[in-house]
């Protein structure tokens, strides 16, 4: 239950998912969550190998920049089966990629546990906000090396 008068802190996210078969990235916006948190939200952008080190950057910034705008529509959630979520599961990587409060980019490898994700030890890397542009793309592919 929230208490009245409570404001939730709302970090901006965005899912970035490696397709281990295909070889693409997939950048999942999200959007705060009705409930606290974030929650993957519309269709994801697929970024190709080939394409990585000059859209991975842009794409990434821009789903995070649109965060705050996009209005939740039930509609646009992301809903899987339990059978289709095992199988995104085990097929893809993941990171996370959140603004903090701080103005400062957080990176973050993710490791597979049972449906989903969560956080590897030592997976987190965090980037000054003014050089993200440029450092995205490394610490991106650094975080892949560490997700498990």
């Amino acid at each position: 239950m929230i208490k009245k008068g409570f404001t939730p802190i709302v970090i901006p996210t965005v899912g970035i998912y490696f397709d281990e078969i295909d070889k693409h990235y997939l950048v999942q916006p999200c959007i705060p969550s009705p409930l606290g948190g974030s929650l993957e939200f519309g269709d994801p952008i697929m970024v190709l190998e080939e394409d990585f080190e000059s859209s991975i950057a842009n794409v990434t910034l821009k789903s995070l920049e649109n965060y705050l705008k996009t209005k939740y529509d039930p509609t646009l959630e992301k809903r899987r089966s339990d059978k289709e979520q095992l199988d995104f599961v085990k097929r893809h990587k993941s990171v996370s990629v959140a603004k903090l409060t701080s103005g400062r980019i957080q990176v973050s490898a993710g490791e597979r546990q049972g449906g989903g994700y969560h956080g590897v030890e030592d997976g987190d890397i965090v980037i000054d906000a003014a050089s993200a542009r440029e450092q995205l793309p490394g610490t991106i592919r650094e975080a892949f090396q560490r997700a498990k």
